[in-house]
């Protein structure tokens, strides 16, 4: 009301009279100048204003002026392992550079369904790029393709000579069980970390081939027989061998067992029986031509490549083969480790197929080399198809738990991707997330960070390195 009798009031007002008009006729209209035309090529010169000088760019790139989404989802240090897929930044991650500011751990998990992208990972971020950094790369391969390991042809590309173990063949590559490079004494002798001895090696394959612990007067025979064949064998200038260690288990000398004294002299000759029955029958038959024999040339040529290449895709997967092989690259990696920790260097071990990992000796010996990942300058790169096939308490598990980093590609189960969000603790909704993720992407958890979501990119030759579909497809090349 107040404001209608103000309108009211001004209404009232009269007009001043101009010349030319009265106050009953309406105003007279002052001719105005029209608006100058903005030409422009004289904006461009700059004629109507300053104007600083701009860059030649795109609209594409422009979108790194909107601050609320440039911020990069990783540090820039680290190697390339592809961009990010909500705003394609380029994420810069190992786990190397992230240790100490975003994880305690160097050790990492990839897990995904057959054929979302894993060992395209694998054989780029940490193998391909990570060679040119100076480490060493060991790989445990035990995926065939074309007849071969799938890593046959990375080694091949960085010239490095694959380590093929076969099971009955006197011809093929060797590396002896009891080659005097895996032993406690030597270089590494009085170093902090002591590395698995011979005796403590063939505990383990003993205890993997007979189901069940040695008994203490099972490991006082054993250690003492393999002392004295080491000991003669080493003075005739050969190496010794588990065949010899069987035989002289089963046939002991006169003073063999004088170690045990006059309370158990003769006792002792029975205490190893079981134990050389079953190291006579690795050497004849599971192991023949494996591990049973000295080590070859090739395969000393090959240790001190900076890809060591194991390709244990030949062996079966039942029975001790396997499970020996692979204790026996992690006595030998232990003083491979001891060493190149000295000289502050870097190593990674690559275990693509990481489902045989579950049982036997050899993920505890895994997981201790993960414990001591700091200390040795090891870093455990395993990959695994689903949570779900390993129980609760299962070492192969433990592996995926201790990993600081973990690459979570594709599942098509919802228990699977639920178990998987659990482990790693990711935000709720995440399983369907990760249900939904295509062939290369992948969620990427550091520590305790968000997630990133991955769109992993690989270089023209490193899609032909990392074709897997040669032997479906008929052909070479790469999708």
């Amino acid at each position: 009301m107040a404001r209608t009798g103000a309108v009211s009031e001004l209404s009232r007002v009269s007009t001043p009279s101009r010349p030319g008009h009265t106050a009953a006729g309406p105003p007279p209209v002052a001719p105005r100048r029209p608006i100058p035309k903005r030409r422009p090529w004289l904006d461009r010169l700059g004629y109507y204003e300053p104007r600083p000088e701009g860059s030649t760019s795109t609209t594409r790139q422009g979108e790194a002026l909107n601050l609320a989404i440039s911020r990069p989802p990783s540090g820039f240090r680290g190697e390339a392992n592809g961009v990010d897929a909500t705003n394609n930044a380029p994420v810069f991650l190992d786990q190397w550079s992230a240790y100490g500011e975003d994880v305690s751990s160097i050790n990492c998990a990839i897990i995904g369904d057959v054929g979302k992208g894993k060992s395209s990972l694998l054989k780029t971020v940490f193998t391909t790029r990570s060679l040119p950094l100076g480490r060493q790369v060991i790989v445990v391969d035990k995926k065939r393709q074309s007849g071969r390991g799938e890593y046959s042809s990375v080694a091949e590309a960085v010239r490095s000579g694959s380590i093929v173990f076969t099971t009955g063949s006197t011809s093929g590559p060797r590396l002896n069980l009891l080659d005097p490079a895996i032993s406690l004494q030597g270089e590494h002798e009085g170093s902090e970390y002591r590395p698995e001895g011979q005796s403590q090696l063939v505990f383990a394959v003993l205890e993997d081939t007979m189901a069940r612990p040695l008994s203490e007067t099972e490991k006082a025979a054993v250690t003492n027989t393999l002392a004295i064949v080491t000991h003669d064998m080493i003075n005739r200038g050969l190496e010794p061998v588990i065949g010899e260690v069987a035989h002289r288990l089963l046939f002991p000398e006169p003073g063999d067992t004088e170690v045990f004294g006059p309370l158990y002299r003769d006792e002792a000759q029975s205490w190893g029986r079981d134990a050389a029955l079953a190291l006579r029958r690795l050497a004849e038959t599971d192991l023949r031509g494996l591990v049973d024999q000295p080590t070859t040339a090739d395969v000393r040529d090959a240790l001190d490549h900076p890809l060591v290449h194991f390709d244990v895709s030949q062996l079966p997967d039942s029975g001790p083969a396997l499970r020996v092989v692979m204790t026996l690259v992690n006595t030998w990696l232990s003083n491979r480790l001891a060493a190149r920790s000295s000289r502050f260097q870097q190593t990674e071990m690559l275990v693509e197929e990481g489902w045989h990992l579950g049982e036997g000796s050899t993920g505890l010996l895994l997981r201790r080399n993960m414990k001591l990942s700091r200390g040795l300058g090891l870093s455990t790169v395993s990959a695994f198809h689903h949570i779900s096939d390993f129980a609760a308490d299962s070492p192969a598990r433990a592996l995926m738990q201790e990993s600081a980093i973990a690459y979570i590609f594709g599942q098509e189960r919802y228990d699977d991707a639920a178990a998987c969000a659990g482990i790693y603790q990711l935000p709720a909704g995440t399983a369907e997330t990760i249900m939904q993720l295509g062939q290369g992407q992948c969620l990427v958890k550091i520590g305790s960070r968000d997630p990133i979501l991955l769109r992993h990119i690989r270089s023209p030759l490193e899609r032909v390195l990392t074709n897997t579909d040669a032997a479906i497809t008929g052909r070479q090349e790469a999708r």
